[in-house]
């Protein structure tokens, strides 16, 4: 039986990927975006539907849709996202609110729509992209990894709640993502790639390609994993972080960030 998958975040270069991995595994997908007039979308198995996950209505009415159309809704795959970076004091509080209510509160909003209809079926899936910045704090994140530490807690507290009615959720921390297409870099300071070139060979940056055959792989297990580390440099800076002596990690964070 064909699954039905909704995506927030599908006009992302990674939420583009997501969809593109169920749609070729035969599943109906709703890519959700806050505009849909500039997608071009198989309306036989993908399907754009208009989220604005600041706001409740939206929420709400991209759901009931959902389920008014196809009966269920077997995965959630929550992708939508915003970044900033620069340093974290020049920001202002509204800034601060605003990406809170983009990259955590609407995560919950979406997911409080959801359950209900996957707990009624004692069946769900729910993945949420974080991040490397939500295990590990760096310098110049600190508005985005507080907001990215914030969803790992919430995908955590909720996995334990709703395990019962067998709706499982996984949080997918990536590290630096490899960009398909040329971006301008809007990072106001030299990264750490930048400052030694021999990080670039030792810590290669995870495809979207890697990131959505991993979510594709965790929909279709019994019991999916409560979290999950891709990419060798998250891998690595986080076991660092962890093992390291914390006295010898605020050394190093700080050597290499006033590294000119």
């Amino acid at each position: 039986m064909k699954k039905v998958i909704l995506i927030t975040g599908g006009s992302s270069e990674l939420g583009k990927k997501i969809v593109e991995k169920f749609s070729n595994d035969g599943d109906i997908v709703y890519m959700a975006t806050r505009n849909t007039n500039k997608l071009e979308v198989n309306r036989n198995r993908i399907r754009a539907i208009k989220l604005d996950i600041t706001k409740d209505g939206d929420c709400k009415e991209a759901v009931a849709k959902i389920i008014k159309r196809e009966g269920k809704l077997d995965i959630l795959v929550n992708v939508a996202g915003h970044s900033l970076a620069g340093p974290t004091l020049d920001f202002t509080a509204e800034d601060y609110l605003s990406i809170l209510n983009i990259n955590v509160v609407g995560t919950f909003r979406i997911i409080q729509q959801v359950v209900p209809y996957m707990a009624e079926r004692k069946c769900g899936r729910i993945i949420n992209i974080t991040s490397l910045s939500g295990l590990v704090a760096f310098p110049n994140f600190g508005l985005y990894s507080s907001s990215k530490f914030a969803l790992e807690a919430l995908g955590l507290s909720l996995r334990y709640e709703l395990a019962k009615n067998n709706v499982w959720i996984t949080n997918i921390a990536p590290g630096a993502i490899k960009s398909e297409t040329e971006k301008e870099n809007t990072i106001p300071h030299k990264t750490a790639r930048e400052k030694f070139k021999f990080l670039g060979s030792l810590m290669p940056m995870v495809t979207t390609n890697k990131i959505a055959d991993k979510v594709l792989e965790i929909t279709k297990m019994k019991r999916p994993p409560p979290s999950l580390i891709l990419g060798t440099d998250a891998k690595m800076i986080y076991h660092l972080q962890k093992f390291l002596p914390s006295s010898f990690w605020d050394s190093l964070q700080l050597f290499v960030w006033n590294r000119k």
